[in-house]
């Protein structure tokens, strides 16, 4: 026997306040449900000020390393347990990182003092280093031949790429080269040895980002005061600039990233803000699109061929490239905080990390952004 429920009159009134606070506490999930990222935590770097620079990742043990330029430091993450795990001191601005894997060594260049350090990834104890002039900036890896190489400006005026076999910053009971220090003062400082480069590559001024072609074993270089792209041919024993591509969509043609299946470059200027898409082969521009101002760090993701663009405006832009089409489409423009301008793309996780710097709303953290269709 069915009987019939009576609903005292404040119910209906109390229900509708629970239902529009269920919808205000799942608001932001419902937000994030069409968005191509949505926000995965975020991991505070205690203590860590001014202005954060690039990243590089250890996809075995989940450790993100995250350059804090003003701070002198370079801050390690656990991605796994989204904790602070350690932190790197007394390094002079530190800009480009670099991780290599197999060898679990972490390479750190300084805009301080012209240097590109070398650390055990798990001691941390620092090992051989090499002086490569003025603002050692961005890196890049060939796993093939084991070449690394580092952006720097050199000596006043220029701008310098440095080729540097990866034995030569491990330590001779790794398997490294022994080689004397460069001079007495070395001792003194009670500093490792010194690395010696295999080739250095002079340039018309300091290069930005660097990305590196294994296929066609060649290095794209921006070249933002010479508004141009530099194209080099890596060879066994010498490095050949073939081709200097004219950039004429904007100035300060700062990151970089390649998509080397689609045969497609692409870089960000800062003025005006634009992003723009070169022929890999021949340099020919391809399209052109407004962007997020400020930015300094581009990645490209292969499984679902979005371009995310950080820029220090507030925001990373993502945009899509479809088949067909060479030119990108703005997908969407998603809030950050002003200053967060460099990221990097995690494809093994499928995630986006954000370097967001200490700021009036608070302390320096990476925000992190799972990716989704």
């Amino acid at each position: 026997m069915l009987r019939r429920f009576t609903v005292p009159r404040c119910f209906p009134g109390l229900v509708g306040r629970c239902l529009v606070l269920l919808f205000l506490a799942l608001s932001p999930c419902l937000a994030n449900a069409g968005e191509p990222l949505r926000a995965a935590g975020a991991i505070r770097l205690p203590g860590v000020a001014g202005r954060l620079d690039h990243l590089a990742f250890d996809v075995r043990s989940g450790r993100l390393f995250v350059a804090a330029l003003e701070n002198q430091s370079v801050e390690v993450l656990d991605l796994t347990r989204q904790r602070h795990l350690h932190q790197i001191t007394g390094i002079r601005e530190p800009q480009g990182l670099l991780y290599v894997p197999g060898a679990n060594r972490l390479l750190v260049c300084s805009r301080g003092d012209g240097t590109c350090r070398s650390f055990d990834a798990t001691t941390f104890t620092e090992g051989p280093w090499l002086d490569v002039g003025r603002n050692a900036d961005n890196l890049r890896y060939d796993p093939d031949s084991r070449l690394v190489f580092i952006g720097s400006a050199g000596e006043p005026g220029n701008g310098l790429l440095t080729a540097v076999d990866f034995s030569a910053f491990l330590p001779v009971a790794s398997g490294g080269q022994a080689a004397p220090p460069h001079s007495p003062a070395d001792f003194l400082l009670d500093r490792p040895r010194q690395a010696e480069p295999r080739m250095e590559i002079p340039l018309s001024s300091h290069p930005e980002s660097l990305q590196w072609d294994a296929a066609r074993r060649r290095l794209y270089v921006n070249v933002p005061d010479e508004h141009h792209i530099s194209v080099l041919q890596v060879g066994t024993n010498v490095v050949e600039k073939v081709a200097d591509w004219p950039v004429t969509v904007g100035e300060k043609n700062f990151p970089m990233v390649l998509d080397s299946a689609a045969n497609r470059l692409f870089i960000a200027c800062r003025k005006p803000a634009r992003l723009a898409v070169y022929d890999l082969q021949s340099g020919a521009l391809q399209g052109q699109v407004p962007c997020v101002g400020d930015a300094d760090d581009l990645s490209f993701d292969t499984r679902l061929q979005r371009v995310y663009v950080i820029g220090g405006e507030g925001f990373v832009d993502v945009f899509q490239m479809n088949s067909g089409n060479p030119g990108p489409t703005l997908l969407a423009r998603l809030p950050t905080l002003p200053r967060a301008r460099t990221g990097l793309f995690l494809p093994e996780l499928e995630l986006l990390a954000v370097a967001v710097p200490h700021t009036t709303n608070g302390p320096a953290a990476v925000r992190l952004y799972h990716t989704q269709k």
